[in-house]
């Protein structure tokens, strides 16, 4: 019997992890699903520093996370992620966290490897243990909005800058820093009034230290269409959140 590869974890939910209602926050799921993530590659033998040894990098393509329910400080919580059978270029990973009434949330991921050295992307298909059985299992989550790029029927919501704690170990803004940025953006009420369901986050281009970046957005009923942009109008991030 080879690998198997779902990753199962007890958590409870800790102070930093919560946001103004006592609940886990929507930036924390994201950097909770990353950390798991990383875990489960470490175990596997495709970690983040492993790969970095051998002039190899995880890109986060594009993320979504839907939300059913959000725990509290102090509730246990399940943690579970596996990778879904890759392509030669692009690899899903899903990610779902559980309590004892069910399923509080889940995420899908799309990676893909860069080889540093060369400047291109590595097969992904090649990076996984020959072993590997992958899970099959069916998911609520099967593929990704298609976000597109503002228009002139996008509004400016404000502007982030980007500092030194939102680099990471690549020399660029984390992943998980620019969903920080793009909540942030709204106010402790709007974000109560919005009761987010979920959000889609697509990478673009990666932000600096330095870097000015403005959010545009768009709504339209339950569906907020938005983005982080950098000055020349060049989009560093695409979103889309639903309420």
């Amino acid at each position: 019997m080879g690998l198997i590869n779902k990753y199962c974890t007890d958590i409870r939910i800790q102070p930093s992890q919560t946001d103004f209602e006592n609940k886990l926050g929507y930036y924390e799921t994201f950097r909770l699903f990353m950390d798991l993530a990383n875990t489960h590659a470490e175990k596997l033998g495709v970690g983040q520093l492993k790969l970095m040894s051998e002039n190899l990098f995880w890109l986060t393509v594009k993320t979504r996370v839907r939300f059913f329910r959000r725990p509290k400080m102090g509730d246990l919580v399940e943690c579970q992620t596996w990778p879904v059978r890759p392509g030669s270029l692009r690899t899903d990973r899903c990610y779902r966290l559980k309590d004892q009434d069910g399923v509080l949330a889940e995420g899908r991921t799309e990676w893909a490897v860069m080889d540093l050295a060369r400047g291109r992307l590595a097969n992904v298909s090649s990076i996984f243990p020959e072993d590997l059985v992958f899970n099959e299992e069916p998911f609520s989550i099967i593929d990704f909005p298609r976000v597109m790029p503002a228009d002139d029927t996008y509004t400016i919501k404000g502007e982030y800058k980007v500092t030194s704690t939102d680099i990471d170990m690549g020399q660029h803004m984390n992943n998980t820093a620019y969903v920080r940025a793009l909540t942030g953006m709204f106010s402790v009420q709007e974000l109560k009034d919005m009761d987010i369901k979920e959000i889609t986050v697509v990478f673009k281009t990666s932000a600096h230290e330095g870097d000015v970046l403005s959010m545009a957005l768009r709504r339209n009923g339950n569906t907020i269409d938005c983005g982080l942009y950098f000055r020349d109008g060049k989009p560093s991030l695409l979103a889309q959140i639903i309420v």
